[in-house]
């Protein structure tokens, strides 16, 4: 026999029993996972190095996330697998008296061949274990960041770089985005999936073209306050308060933020500071909150509010003259002009 030929089935088990032992004893708390399927995969092994996987192969996959589980390295296993084919060894050198010295050859070469796969399911295993770990890590870390206490330990735990400003980004329910680098905490499962990111880091080379809107950069500690008030500049661009820009910025809205942290409040102080043009038709009030807006915001005269407005500039002195008549001395008094500026922008968002 020669070292190109395969293993006879009966020498094959042999020599994989005694690998099997081998490991069991390098590892008793595992040996309940080596058990006949494994061993039978592990004979396939050694008569042919090239057959596929079968369902013995688990047991050793499985054995990688048990070391992983346990708190051990995956070094323990590769020398527990090496000592198995240590243990063949004899076996081998038995069966070339019985079959011929080619057999040496031939199964020492299906031993290393069948030991190297069996390291490479247990890295399989432990590798796959230790990403999960990491993500479940991060995951902790996120919730500890936004409930504001216990993430500096983990932080380090999950290699997450911390840095002194972040940013929340909420992206559309379902989204498909990713993958990230280490320096990004997403939980894209939750009803309104959201990541936060180091605050120089651009949100649109993170989520592509998935839309977004940011909250405001805060220290790490407060996460959960960036969060709160990208959850908002999200609703912004959902009731149409915003422009459906990629990513919506929550620095863009400040304003209108304000507006909203308390409508009722500020819907009383819109209905006071318009109230002469409430029994109007609503097409004629329309038109001429619009050109309130614009004379409050006007330095000049008709003409450039007729340009802002579009229109000609005998229509915009008859708007003008009627909205003095209306609101008379209010237009020329600072606090009044302050409170009617307010008024405009919060009828213009439906306050």
């Amino acid at each position: 026999m020669t070292t190109s030929q395969p293993i006879p089935g009966p020498a094959a088990a042999a020599i994989a029993r005694a690998i099997v032992a081998g490991v069991r004893h390098a590892v008793p708390e595992h040996a309940p996972l080596f058990d006949a399927d494994a061993t039978a995969f592990a004979g396939t092994l050694v008569a042919n190095p090239r057959a596929g996987t079968s369902s013995g192969a688990g047991a050793f996959r499985r054995a990688g996330v048990a070391e992983h589980a346990a708190g051990g390295e995956l070094d323990r296993l590769v020398r527990a697998y090496q000592a198995g084919g240590r243990c063949a060894l004899p076996v081998v050198a038995a069966l070339s008296h019985r079959a011929g010295a080619g057999v040496v050859g031939s199964g020492v070469e299906a031993v290393l061949r069948c030991v190297d796969v069996l390291i490479g399911l247990s890295t399989e295993g432990y590798r796959a274990a230790q990403r999960a770990a990491v993500t479940d890590v991060r995951a902790d870390l996120l919730h500890a960041l936004l409930a504001g206490q216990g993430w500096a330990d983990l932080a380090g735990r999950a290699n997450w770089p911390v840095p002194e400003r972040v940013v929340a980004v909420v992206v559309a329910p379902g989204a498909c985005v990713g993958p990230f680098g280490a320096e990004v905490l997403a939980d894209l499962s939750a009803a309104s999936p959201y990541l936060v990111l180091p605050a120089d880091t651009d949100p649109g080379r993170v989520v592509g073209g998935t839309p977004a809107a940011t909250g405001p950069a805060v220290p790490p500690a407060q996460a959960a306050t960036s969060l709160h008030w990208a959850r908002r500049t999200w609703n912004l661009r959902r009731r149409g308060l915003a422009a459906r820009d990629p990513v919506v910025h929550w620095t863009d809205h400040v304003v209108t933020h304000c507006l909203l942290a308390d409508e009722s409040l500020t819907g009383a102080l819109a209905a006071r500071s318009l109230a002469p043009l409430s029994g109007l038709p609503p097409k004629t009030r329309d038109k001429l909150v619009v050109t309130l807006h614009a004379m409050l915001d006007a330095r000049g005269g008709a003409p450039e509010i007729a340009a802002r407005l579009g229109v000609h500039p005998q229509t915009a002195r008859n708007r003008t003259r009627r909205l003095q008549a209306l609101f008379g001395s209010r237009l020329e008094d600072p606090e009044e002009r302050l409170s009617l500026r307010i008024a405009v922008r919060a009828d213009r968002v439906g306050i």
